[in-house]
């Protein structure tokens, strides 16, 4: 019985192209979710979930950053090691309108919390 004779270029060819089809797809889902705003498979990014308010870099791993989560400000100090709560505050109703200005809302924080 004799094997029906293969063409090596053709067979390479229609592999790459369904490579490049298959790359496509997975290039366009990806870009579909990112313009959709997906933040990422399984994460509920819902009304009670934390929101980073502000980050304050102070060296190649170390920054100091504020975060609201369920009506409170938390201030974290974030190492490459581990994460240090620093200070927590009531966000009183006006501070909602500041998270579109980081540097105010972090700087104001700051004031308070060093304050006490």
């Amino acid at each position: 019985m004799q094997l029906p004779q293969v063409d090596t270029w053709s067979t390479l060819l229609t592999t790459l192209g369904y490579l490049s089809l298959l790359l496509g797809v997975i290039f366009l889902a990806y870009w579909l979710l990112r313009r959709l705003g997906v933040s990422g498979m399984g994460v509920q990014g819902g009304s009670g979930a934390p929101r980073l308010v502000s980050r304050l870099m102070l060296g190649q791993h170390q920054s100091v950053v504020v975060v609201r989560h369920r009506g409170r400000d938390f201030l974290l100090g974030v190492t490459e090691h581990g994460i240090t709560p620093l200070a927590e505050d009531e966000t009183d109703e006006g501070a909602e309108a500041d998270v579109g200005r980081p540097a105010s809302s972090f700087a104001s924080l700051l004031k308070r919390s060093v304050g006490r």
